[in-house]
């Protein structure tokens, strides 16, 4: 069940204002470490609060009709911190354990939240199972030769298996699958425009979290 139009309404107006707030904190770059100060600060600030609004308006589309809404919060929260770690990653790339780390327990607390107002105590059991299967997975390809992934990536991979598998539980393959499809996409309209080569490091914290939302509007929309 979609969310009603009051909603997704709100819930973009609210979005823009706290990523404009977002985009502030980030245009100091504080989450750099000592070897990135000397990079150049990242521009287009203003995607930050369009990216936070767009993302709380789907999602407020795409979930806020379940469970009366209780589930929302943890989305919003994941689409908030999402971003902010899309726009991290994108400049240094890494993610930092600082939103990582807090973002691991107050999902699915936020879950087990919506879990005690409503019963559904198996979603969450079965989407915290899930999660740890895919972090889990996605660890052991981070530390093979040429694996692609960091310690990083593997956790987003597992917040973003409990959010996703606390809907569907199939739908964490959906969003990895889509994430791996955008990724394959992007490098090869780089490579093609001589912009990376075949070595380079790619940033796939970005395309982890599109590849959920996609995932997450997609399962809604069928």
């Amino acid at each position: 069940m979609h969310g009603p139009a009051w909603l997704v309404v709100c819930a973009t107006a609210l979005g823009y204002a706290v990523g404009s707030l977002l985009a502030r904190r980030l245009a100091a770059a504080a989450y750099r470490i000592v070897e990135e100060e000397t990079h150049p600060l990242p521009g287009r600030l203003w995607v930050v609060p369009v990216a936070v609004a767009g993302a709380w308006g789907l999602l407020a589309w795409a979930i806020g009709g379940r469970a009366s809404g209780l589930e929302l919060p943890a989305y919003l929260f994941l689409g908030t911190v999402g971003v902010a770690l899309a726009r991290i990653d994108a400049d240094v790339h890494r993610l930092p354990q600082g939103l990582t780390h807090p973002t691991a327990w107050l999902v699915p607390g936020l879950l087990a939240v919506s879990s005690l107002a409503t019963g559904r105590w198996s979603a969450l059991g079965w989407a915290l199972v899930i999660g740890a299967l895919v972090g889990l997975g996605m660890l052991v390809l981070a530390f093979l030769p040429g694996g692609g992934f960091g310690a990083g990536d593997a956790l987003l991979g597992a917040i973003l298996g409990v959010a996703l598998g606390h809907l569907q539980p199939w739908l964490p393959a959906a969003g990895l699958l889509l994430a791996g499809v955008l990724a394959g996409a992007w490098t090869t309209v780089q490579l093609v425009r001589r912009r990376v080569t075949l070595r380079s490091h790619i940033a796939f914290g970005p395309f982890l979290l599109l590849g959920a939302l996609l995932a997450v509007l997609t399962w809604s929309a069928g």
